[in-house]
């Protein structure tokens, strides 16, 4: 059977695992649906509910009946002007907001270390990008989101810019406050998007970092990442006033959405109004009491905003693990695998757990359990992360970079030349180089020290680094 059906069997093996799914989705694997009735009908009727467009369901690409009601709650529930139902997940939604937001040959502030699909809309938009540096905190091995300094310095080096991308929780949960920044950006006529995707329940307990949706014109949160809804599933809040938006969105998504992934959207919605505030403040005040336990073991600390710089805040419905330096986190994340545990995402000193409101005391005994037992000496690193601050000359425009004529050739040959891809070595996972960039020496001794020491540099292949031949 598995030779015939190799995707579904692993799947089903996977699924008998019973693992502690502490990984996206948010839905925990079906189990979050189990909250109602409702719920639970969802998730016991799920393959006889995959329908298409027909009387009385809507249609998505031109809502009138029940999708346009749903979508109506949607924009209520965030407080903002109007909000749609993304199937293609995030992606789609950070595509749909740029192409929206902006004319082509527009000047944009951006995140280096932005998602791809940002960098991909960038290309397909042809628009013109003034980077905003990363901010590394590397006592703990973390980036974090960018400053006040880092975004006002971005500012100052644009030219002409028509609007700001920003990350904003980042992928460990870390929050910036922007509330005071983003006001005076709009105040300079900037357009703001902000991809939000792990940030789709903040607001809906005191406890959890606040809500500034309202303060962009596009924003994009991936409700399946948190909340019960299903994988693809994402939600598009807009401020804006955009004639091109409905063009865009019927463009750049399927014309047959799945009526599963938006149902689950909507129980998504309705989940957090109706059980929000008392399921989160439930599931920190678990995480808070086994985070003081787990602090106590050696070699081993729970992130908290307490331990970051002013300004700067944590998600506590998730689980940030740090272990001291010395150590390896994605071998952390392996151990925790064979304890039937499943994280999120490793980096150089630990292990990111995206924690939710089904889980209960047994599930963080279990946590704390496996952690207390672990050898710290069976997940010694091998070498230290390595952070670089260097900055780039920018030659061209990725959107230019795209088309353009290029050759392979070795790190030494490459120095001076620009660079047809982002060469980003990992840990940490921030491009050392962009596309259109000039490659400088002291990028190349980083490039060979992560080669030499067999760790990974994206962007290049059989020590090759692409750049583009210049005319």
């Amino acid at each position: 059977m598995e030779r015939e059906l190799p995707l579904l069997s692993e799947l089903i093996k996977y699924h008998k695992e019973n693992n502690l799914i502490l990984s996206m989705p948010g839905n925990k694997c079906g189990k979050a649906f189990l909250r109602d009735e409702i719920g639970k009908d969802f998730a016991e009727n799920m393959g006889f509910l995959d329908i298409t467009e027909v009387d009385p369901l809507d249609n998505l690409q031109h809502p009138e009946g029940i999708i346009k009601k749903s979508q109506e709650l949607l924009a209520k529930a965030y407080k903002v002007k109007s909000a749609y139902f993304m199937v293609n997940g995030s992606s789609g939604g950070n595509l749909i907001s740029i192409f929206s937001a902006f004319n082509e040959g527009d000047e944009v502030l951006v995140e280096r270390n932005c998602h791809k699909s940002v960098y991909n809309a960038l290309i397909m938009k042809k628009l013109k990008v003034t980077y905003i540096e990363p901010v590394i905190d590397e006592e703990k091995d973390i980036f974090l989101p960018p400053s006040k300094e880092k975004i006002y310095n971005a500012l100052e080096k644009s030219k002409n810019p028509k609007g700001i991308i920003l990350t904003n929780p980042n992928y460990f949960g870390i929050t910036y406050d922007l509330e005071e920044i983003l006001k005076d950006l709009k105040t300079k006529g900037l357009k703001i998007i902000i991809d939000g995707a792990h940030g789709a329940h903040f607001g809906f307990s005191k406890r959890l970092p606040k809500n500034i949706w309202h303060l962009g014109d596009y924003v994009i949160l991936s409700a399946h990442k948190t909340i019960p809804s299903l994988t693809q599933g994402g939600y598009l809040l807009v401020n804006d006033k955009s004639e091109n938006l409905r063009f865009y969105m019927n463009a750049l998504m399927t014309t047959s959405p799945s009526y599963l992934i938006m149902a689950s959207l909507d129980y998504g919605r309705y989940y957090l109004e109706k059980y929000g505030e008392e399921d989160y403040d439930r599931l920190i005040d678990l995480g808070e009491e086994y985070k003081e336990k787990i602090n106590k073991i050696n070699g081993i600390n729970i992130l908290s905003s307490e331990m970051l710089k002013e300004d700067y805040d944590v998600d506590k419905s998730r689980y940030i693990v740090l272990l001291d330096k010395g150590y390896c986190g994605h071998k952390l994340l392996e151990y925790l695998r064979d304890k039937k545990i499943q994280c999120e995402m490793s980096f150089s000193r630990g292990v990111v757990l995206i924690l939710s409101p089904i889980n209960k005391r047994e599930d963080f005994k279990l946590i704390l359990k496996s952690l207390e037992e672990l050898d710290l000496n069976t997940i010694k690193s091998i070498d230290e992360a390595e952070f670089y601050s260097i900055s780039p000359k920018k030659m061209l425009e990725p959107f230019e970079v795209f088309n353009s004529e290029t050759k392979e050739v070795t790190f030494e040959e490459s120095i001076g030349k620009i660079s047809k891809e982002a060469l980003i070595p990992y840990p940490p996972g921030i491009p050392l180089i962009c596309p259109g960039e000039i490659i400088t020496k002291e990028a190349i001794k980083i490039i060979k020290e992560y080669v030499d020491n067999k760790r990974d540099v994206l962007g290049i292949e059989n020590e090759k680094i692409k750049i583009i031949i210049e005319k």
